[in-house]
């Protein structure tokens, strides 16, 4: 019984690989047969514009956020 088994995985395999081969062959066939694009003339190349991009300004209120306020309370962990 247990050879049957084995042979039953085997035709498995040897089915899926023949499939997986034939599908290659066929998408390669395919790309060799297939017409490639002819041009159709001269395309003009686009032309690019370019946009001003803002650039980002430094505040002169702006404060370092790690240094805490006067009269701010500063979270401290007590292990009691």
């Amino acid at each position: 019984m247990e050879v049957s088994f084995i042979n039953r995985n085997v035709t498995i395999v040897v089915i899926i690989l023949i499939l997986v081969v034939l599908a290659g062959y066929l998408v390669w066939f395919r790309s060799k047969v297939a017409p490639s694009p002819q041009p159709l003339g001269e395309r003009p190349n686009p032309t690019v514009t370019p946009t001003l991009i803002p650039s980002p300004t430094v505040s002169p209120t702006a404060t370092p956020s790690a240094t805490p306020k006067v009269g701010q309370k500063v979270a401290t962990s007590s292990a009691e």
